[in-house]
């Protein structure tokens, strides 16, 4: 009887530190998956900031710059 108490408290161990690395994984990957989303995020802005004011005569993407064309 003392064999199978040990071998269910080692069980329930092994289960607890399972569950407490599985929880601190999960933590990890979204404040990694986060991080890598805003970045992300503000990569895009800037690009489409800088890449979209264009040369352009009449009309651009982006009315906020002056492109200094002589219309």
């Amino acid at each position: 009887m003392t064999d199978f108490k040990s071998a269910g408290q080692a069980t329930i161990e092994y289960i607890l530190i399972f569950s407490f690395i599985s929880l601190i994984g999960v933590g990890l990957a979204r404040t990694i998956g986060g991080s890598i989303s805003t970045s992300v995020k503000s990569l895009g802005w800037v690009l489409s900031q800088e890449l979209s004011t264009g040369i352009c005569r009449t009309q651009c993407f982006y009315g906020g710059y002056k492109n200094g064309m002589a219309d």
